[in-house]
C-alpha cells in the first residue's frame, strides 16, 4: 500500500519538512519554519511521538504524519461531559427546602386555634359593689361615737315640749286657786305654789332622761349594726362573682395552654420532618449527581403535582375548635373567615360537621 505521507527525517529538507515544522506548531511547539530537519524538529518529534503513544523513532512517518494532521478539537469542539445534576423532582424539592422552614397548614391550623383561644380571655375583673363598699366602710369607720344630748333628740323634745305645756298649767291652776284664797290678789305664796307645781312635771321629765337615752344608745347601734350587715352582703356578693370570675380565667388558662402545648408539638414535629426532608433530599442530589456524571440514566421524576390536597384531619379539628371560639365571641367574621381559606379543601364529612357548628350558633351555613 502506498504511503499517503512523505517520510521525512533527521537531515531532510524542503516543503515537506517545512510543513511538519507548521503542523508540530499547531500543537504547541514553537520551530522554526525553515524547511530544514534539524535537532530541534527531531526533538519535537519524539516528544510528540512520546505524548501521543506512537512509535518513539524521531522519523515523521504515515502513524505521526496521521496524527498530527487528524483536526485539532478546541474545548468548545470538545464532545460535552456529561452534565452532573440531580433529577427535576429531586431538584425542584430541594430547591424549596433550602428557600427555608416553612410551617406546614397543620401548624397554621394550631396557631389559628390558639389565637382564637385567646381571642376568648376574660376581661379584667371589675368590681360591681366596689363603690357602694367603699361608701359604707367610710360611714362605718367614720361614724362618731355615740354620745347623748336631749336637745338634738327628737322623741325627748316632743316629750319636754308637752311636760312643759302640762307645768305651765299646772302652775296657771296653782296660783289661780291660791289667788282665790286671798281674795284675787296675787302673793309670793301663789307665785312659790305655781313654781312647785311647774317643777314637779319637769322632774317628772328628768327622770325620763335615762329611758330617752337607751332608746338613743339602742337606735345608734342598730344603726351601726344595719351598716355592718349591708358591708358584709355586699361583700359577700363580691366575693361570688369573683369567685366565678377566677374559675373563668382558671378554665380559659387552662385551655390557653393546651392550645399553646398543641401549637408548640405541632411545630417541633413539623420542624424536624422539615430537617429529615432536606437531609434526604441533598443526599438524593448527590448520588443522583454522581449517576448523572458517570453518564448512567437518572430518573427524572414525575411532573410538578398539582395544588388541591385535602385538609388533614389534624388542621380541620384545630380550624373547628377555632371557629367555635369565634362564634362563641360573636366573631362570625373571623369564623367565617376560616371557612373562605379552607372550605375549598374540607371533604365532604368536614364541611358537613363545620355546617352544623355554625347552625348550632344561629348562622346560615354557607359552605
Amino acid at each position: 500500500m502506498a504511503s499517503t505521507y512523505k517520510m521525512v527525517a533527521y537531515g531532510s529538507q524542503g516543503d515537506a519538512v517545512r510543513q511538519l515544522q507548521s503542523e508540530l506548531n499547531k500543537h504547541g511547539y514553537q520551530l522554526k519554519e525553515d524547511g530544514i530537519f534539524g535537532k530541534n524538529t527531531r526533538s519535537a518529534v519524539r516528544d510528540y511521538q512520546r505524548k501521543n503513544n506512537l512509535r518513539l523513532d524521531g522519523i515523521a512517518g504515515d502513524e505521526t504524519w496521521g496524527s498530527l494532521m487528524a483536526p485539532v478539537l478546541t474545548e468548545t469542539e470538545m464532545p460535552a461531559a456529561p452534565v452532573a445534576k440531580p433529577s427535576e423532582k429531586t431538584a425542584r424539592e430541594l430547591e424549596k427546602l433550602e428557600k427555608g422552614y416553612t410551617p406546614s397548614e397543620d401548624v397554621t391550623a394550631a396557631l389559628t386555634y390558639r389565637d382564637s383561644v385567646a381571642a376568648l380571655r376574660p376581661d379584667a375583673y371589675e368590681s360591681a359593689y366596689g363603690q357602694q363598699m367603699a361608701a359604707l366602710y367610710d360611714d362605718m369607720t367614720n361614724r362618731e361615737p355615740f354620745s347623748y344630748d336631749p336637745e338634738e333628740d327628737a322623741a325627748f323634745a316632743r316629750y319636754a315640749k308637752m311636760y312643759r305645756q302640762k307645768g305651765r298649767a299646772a302652775m296657771e291652776d296653782t296660783m289661780g286657786q291660791t289667788a282665790a284664797l286671798t281674795g284675787g290678789y296675787a302673793s309670793s305664796y301663789a307665785e312659790t305654789a305655781g313654781q312647785q307645781a311647774y317643777e314637779r312635771y319637769m322632774q317628772e321629765l328628768m327622770a325620763m332622761l335615762p329611758e330617752f337615752q337607751e332608746q338613743a344608745q339602742k337606735t345608734y347601734d342598730r344603726e351601726g349594726q344595719a351598716l355592718r350587715e349591708q358591708y358584709d352582703l355586699l361583700d359577700k356578693r363580691e366575693k361570688q362573682r369573683y369567685d366565678r370570675w377566677q374559675d373563668d380565667l382558671s378554665a380559659w388558662e387552662r385551655e390557653y395552654a393546651q392550645a399553646q402545648a398543641q401549637y408548640d408539638s405541632a411545630g417541633q414535629q413539623d420542624r424536624k420532618l422539615y430537617e429529615t426532608a432536606l437531609a434526604h433530599y441533598r443526599s438524593m442530589a448527590q448520588q443522583e449527581q454522581k449517576l448523572s456524571a458517570s453518564g448512567a440514566e437518572v430518573d427524572r421524576g414525575e411532573a410538578a403535582a398539582s395544588g388541591g390536597e385535602s385538609l388533614s384531619s389534624t388542621a380541620a379539628d384545630s380550624l373547628y375548635r377555632a371557629a367555635g371560639n369565634y362564634l362563641k365571641k360573636g366573631k362570625v367574621q373571623e369564623a367565617a373567615a376560616l371557612l373562605g381559606q379552607y372550605g375549598g379543601r374540607m371533604t365532604p364529612a368536614q364541611k358537613k360537621r363545620f355546617e352544623k357548628l355554625f347552625v348550632s350558633h344561629g348562622q346560615p351555613a354557607t359552605l
